[in-house]
């Protein structure tokens, strides 16, 4: 069942698309509009570990944070995984440290295409070890209506963008907020290139914090020069399993 919860009242109920997923041979979900899965055939929670939470060095920037609030910023919801992990995350900071002047995660992220619960249900199986997690999000999935959303779960916020992502960087204009790290996602890069231009690059790095960081699965040449035009340090990496090579970086 849809749960909408804070949607904009000036997108006039308009609705955005649903996405329509396919199951290959090792039963990974994928987009039949981008021809991409959502998530590695291999170990989707390991890879978003290393691509993600890792490479941006989160367990250790929560511990020097010294705000209230820690905002990551995201490009493609999908099935929630990487909010899922972040959130998982940090509830064990909070738990480690309760004392400590960090009491939030944002999490913020866009979304066009948005599963419906059936699809969420059934890919969220797939994450044995979040299963409590993704349960309370399956409860708020919400409603396939442009605007944007706000879900509250025990010390997260989750703040979604449904929409167009030429419309994201308004929208975090609009709200004023201002992400610590980024998580660059999507489909791949060849399929989905308003996910990587230059233009949305520059609206994002605008929004970032000095010092702000951005960590990408992908190490294609045009991303990692629109990255470099819009600001950005980059730096390559090794990639997660047998991909060679991804992408790391900041804000000066």
């Amino acid at each position: 069942m849809y749960k909408a919860i804070g949607i904009c009242s000036n997108m006039q109920n308009k609705l955005i698309n649903t996405a329509i997923i396919n199951w290959n041979d090792k039963q990974t979900p994928v987009s039949s509009l981008f021809d991409d899965v959502y998530f590695s055939n291999e170990d989707p929670c390991a890879e978003t570990r290393f691509v993600f939470i890792d490479s941006n060095h989160l367990p250790e920037r929560f511990i020097q944070h010294q705000h209230s609030q820690f905002v990551i910023g995201e490009t493609g919801f999908g099935s929630g995984l990487n909010f899922l992990l972040a959130w998982q995350l940090f509830n064990q900071f909070r738990q480690q440290y309760p004392h400590h002047p960090l009491k939030q995660l944002h999490f913020i992220s866009v979304e066009n295409y948005l599963l419906t619960p059936n699809d969420v249900e059934k890919i969220h199986a797939y994450y044995h070890e979040l299963a409590a997690l993704a349960r309370q999000l399956q409860q708020q999935w919400p409603a396939p209506i442009a605007g944007n959303v706000n879900l509250t779960f025990e010390n997260s916020k989750l703040t979604l963008w449904l929409g167009d992502i030429s419309e994201y960087s308004q929208f975090l204009q609009q709200a004023n907020l201002k992400v610590d790290c980024w998580f660059f996602d999507g489909f791949a890069p060849a399929k989905n290139q308003a996910m990587w231009s230059e233009t949305l690059f520059k609206q994002l790095f605008q929004q970032t914090q000095p010092m702000g960081t951005f960590a990408t699965f992908t190490a294609a040449g045009f991303v990692r020069r629109n990255l470099q035009a819009a600001g950005f340090n980059v730096n390559k990496q090794k990639g997660f399993g047998r991909k060679r090579e991804m992408l790391i970086g900041n804000k000066m």
